[in-house]
């Protein structure tokens, strides 16, 4: 069963904001975990954790909380993590930091309200901006409530934590306020609250403390009582400044007018019965009290400051008045109860509607069970070998993640588009070019296919997880030369080397510096799509040979017809085919003419679908100087055609000799052995038979993709 926790520093805070999305993860089948400083129990949660969270960061506490989170986090292995709360979030993501390493976690911060902002003062820049930046690196999700600091977010914080996102808040139910109250009912709750019917009822819903400012609608009462003796204030909230505001409250005579609640459960009942919402905050990030005081029509009064600024449409909505401008503050208030007979205009639910839970729940979705996103860069802009690899790669795993594929601009495109699969290009690979497309993509992972794109993605291997996938034993690794010794550098910082033959690791210079987070992984191919498309179309032509490829470096297809000339030797009525496209056609065809073979070596040039012409084949010819694990052996071994070769790489691993083929560096004896299997139908049967037994046991698919799964949700 998965596993998600919530922490937080306070109990309330999870009971207050959380527990919608408590209920979306026991929904999806996660058992539900809440680590807190309190005792309280909690819907939805499977398991509770009581840590000793401090509000305030000088606190030994928080030391010993991390200690204690850190053994429970590395115990239960969480696959999700998403803290609240300024200590809570500080602690959470330090004690999770070996989490995030060794077992995947994903770490969510949701930041309430930076307490560095447009207007903080430099204290607070100075304290809590430093730390922010610095856990930025431990995060792997950071949310924001309001554009500004969205904003100050992805300006100062996008080059250490990758996913940065805006939730316009923890979203508000409608339907705890989709009620009507009586007359009798609000005469009734205004009575035992002390009230009259014919009194003018202001409210601000909030914890008690500094930062709540509850003096400055104090100091406003003073002054409206003196000229309205019906105007009262209502302060619901828990008590954190120690009975402070009451004393205050007392000592100016308000007693009769303020009337302070404690914590209740009753809200939305309580802004029924009021007249008007006020908010006197420093610091907001998206307020709770202000939206439900928006889905009940009451207009809301507020001081300037961040989160407000996202709500109120002076004149719609309300109005926002400047920091401490207690004057004008109080005209607003006064202008509403000298016209509270008249509708002040239903609230404009446009300007809430994105606050909806319903709405946050949807995006929270989307952040919680996105998928990776993985870019895989490729040096080459036509389609060959590493190209049918990574096709292969995206079309069975684009259910779990999100691929891209990129490229320099070339023919690769018509292939992409003929399988749906989304294709960034660039002019050339190059540092600048691959900065432009990880900026506009912001993947999770990199797949890098072979050197040029490994050394080139391993300079974002800060930021991303840069995955080299070596598709070939390229003869300059086997040696000490720049080339290699760049590679070994810029091999670093890569997080997982996948060589596709063991021969390409083993013949690699520096293999000792890359051995533990190598691994030998063999190409694989579908062999039901194989065999659908051989059947698409029927070639008329049957061939004795062919070679199926790219016309090029390292291909050696001059080699190919030289076996030909060879074998016509043998067999008078010897018919081959080569199929396949590349930057030494011309020279090929040339040779053709000159050796007199245009009656026997028929040129395909580049087909989409070559499997009907390899099916009317019955020998693939394969003259490469080096290989991987090649894609054409696996496509031809899947309809049963074996392999005469050169002895390279990947092709050692997979063919027997006189069994499911040949491996020769000489071609005299390959156009006698060749020459051996086609006069003999015995022979080839027995040999299509263990080629296609060899397949079965190499193409291991379901292992295939489990493995690069495993490498893919490895975190660093």
């Amino acid at each position: 069963m998965k596993k998600v926790l919530f922490t937080a520093t306070v109990d309330s805070h999870i009971l207050q904001f959380h527990l919608p999305f408590l209920k979306l993860f026991k929904d999806r089948g996660y058992e539900v975990h809440v680590a807190t400083n309190g005792e309280e129990m909690i819907p939805y949660c499977d398991v509770k954790h009581t840590i000793c969270f401090e509000r305030k960061p000088i606190k030994i506490n928080n030391l010993k909380a991390i200690r204690d989170l850190k053994k429970i986090i590395d115990n239960e292995e969480f696959d999700i993590i998403h803290c609240h709360t300024p200590m809570g979030s500080v602690v959470t993501r330090l004690a999770a930091k070996k989490a995030r390493r060794i077992n995947n976690t994903r770490v969510i911060y949701t930041a309430h309200g930076f307490h560095f902002y447009k207007g903080a003062s430099i204290i607070n820049w100075l304290i809590f901006y430093p730390v922010e930046k610095y856990l930025a690196k431990y995060t792997d999700t950071l949310i924001t409530i309001n554009k500004e600091d969205y904003n100050l977010a992805k300006k100062k914080f996008s080059r250490r934590c990758n996913n940065i996102e805006y939730v316009p808040g923890v979203g508000i139910d409608p339907k705890k306020f989709d009620f009507k109250m009586t007359k009798k009912e609000k005469h009734d709750l205004r009575k035992s609250l002390g009230l009259k019917d014919n009194d003018f009822v202001m409210i601000y819903p909030a914890e008690l403390n500094k930062n709540k400012n509850q003096i400055f609608l104090i100091n406003v009462m003073e002054e409206l009582i003196k000229k309205y003796d019906n105007i009262h204030l209502l302060l619901p909230g828990i008590d954190s400044y120690n009975g402070y505001y009451q004393k205050i409250t007392h000592e100016k005579g308000l007693n009769n007018n303020i009337h302070f609640l404690g914590y209740r459960k009753d809200i939305p009942k309580l802004l029924k019965i009021s007249n008007l919402s006020v908010s006197s905050s420093k610091r907001e990030g998206l307020p709770v009290n202000v939206m439900e005081a928006l889905i009940c029509d009451l207009p809301v009064i507020a001081l300037k400051c961040r989160g407000i600024n996202d709500l109120i449409v002076n004149g719609k909505s309300g109005y926002i008045v400047n920091r401490n401008d207690k004057k004008y503050f109080i005209n607003q208030i006064e202008q509403i109860y000298l016209n509270k007979d008249d509708q002040f205009g239903s609230v404009d639910k446009n300007i809430i509607r994105d606050c909806l839970l319903e709405n946050v729940k949807d995006i929270a979705c989307g952040i919680y069970f996105r998928k990776k996103i993985v870019l895989h860069i490729l040096a080459s802009n036509s389609y060959s070998g590493a190209e049918n690899v990574v096709c292969n790669i995206i079309q069975n795993m684009k259910n779990e993640y999100d691929m891209i594929y990129c490229s320099p601009e070339g023919t690769i495109r018509h292939q992409l588009k003929e399988r749906n699969i989304e294709f960034v290009s660039i002019k050339k690979i190059s540092i600048s070019q691959i900065r432009n497309v990880v900026k506009k993509c912001n993947p999770d992972i990199i797949h890098a296919h072979d050197n040029k794109a490994t050394v080139l993605s391993s300079f974002y291997a800060k930021r991303y997880k840069v995955i080299s996938h070596i598709h070939g034993n390229n003869k300059v690794m086997n040696s000490f030369n720049l080339k290699t010794l760049l590679f070994h550098i810029c091999s670093k910082n890569i997080c997982q080397f996948i060589w596709v033959s063991k021969s390409s690791f083993d013949d690699y210079y520096f293999k000792n510096k890359v051995e533990k987070k190598s691994i030998v992984l063999y190409n694989v191919v579908n062999r039901e799509d194989i065999i659908k498309k051989s059947k698409e179309y029927v070639c008329n032509q049957n061939y004795d040979l062919i070679y199926l490829g790219r016309l090029g470096y390292p291909k050696n297809p001059r080699r190919f017809v030289e076996i030909v000339q060879l074998l016509k030797q043998h067999r008078e009525c010897v018919r081959a085919a080569i199929v396949g496209d590349g930057p030494e056609k011309n020279d090929i065809e040339h040779l053709i003419d000159k050796l007199m073979l245009n009656d026997y070596i028929t040129m395909w040039g580049y087909q989409d679908n070559p499997f009907p012409i390899l099916k009317k084949s019955k020998i693939l010819v394969m003259t490469s100087l080096y290989e991987g694990t090649p894609m054409s052996a696996l496509e031809a071994q899947a309809l049963g055609k074996p392999i005469i070769a050169t002895p390279v790489d990947g092709l050692k691993e997979i063919i027997n000799n006189s069994e499911n083929g040949l491996l020769d560096n000489n071609n005299a004896n390959l156009a006698k052995k060749i020459d051996e299997i086609l006069s003999d139908n015995k022979k080839y049967a027995y040999m299509s038979r263990r080629t296609r037994e060899t397949f079965k046991r190499v193409n291991n698919t379901e292992k295939y993709f489990l493995i690069l799964k495993k490498i893919y949700d490895k975190n660093r």
